[in-house]
């Protein structure tokens, strides 16, 4: 079986010192992801993260800037997606946020930036998430660790 590689979309929102943050159940356990999904064929990253907003939280958002990406590379003897993470800002978020539970998505959670190196988040992105949070420029790429 051949491997897959996912390119996965997302934005990242900060609002007086928290990030919104979605969660995610699987296999017994919990962690946040960043809010947003995959491209469409034939759309753009930008109108892909406006689509999954909207369809995750019931909100009309602004994309902004390009922020930081990374990568996950599985253990090889996992039948595991390789993962690349592209995240762009946020500027405005229109809406009252209403989770749209499917699949693994649940909730979500407004998470103090003084909270993000200890949650559990996919891909494990905390140090860039940090630094934007905190006015500083991200590590433009990062190869993250799989989170178990």
């Amino acid at each position: 079986m051949a491997r897959r590689i996912r390119i996965r979309t997302a934005g990242l929102y900060v609002r007086d010192g928290q990030v919104l943050l979605v969660k995610h159940q699987r296999d017994g356990r919990q962690y946040y992801l960043l809010p947003g999904g995959g491209q469409e064929p034939g759309e753009s990253m930008q109108k892909a993260l406006e689509r999954e907003w909207r369809e995750e939280l019931n909100v009309q958002v602004k994309v902004g800037e390009f922020l930081f990406m990374g990568e996950v590379l599985p253990d090889p003897r996992l039948k595991k997606a390789q993962v690349v993470q592209i995240v762009f800002r946020i500027s405005s978020l229109e809406g009252e946020i209403r989770i749209r539970p499917e699949g693994p998505l649940f909730g979500y959670d407004w998470v103090s930036l003084g909270n993000i190196k200890t949650s559990q988040i996919f891909p494990a992105c905390q140090e860039q998430i940090l630094a934007v949070g905190e006015g500083r420029n991200p590590e433009p790429y990062c190869q993250y660790v799989w989170v178990k």
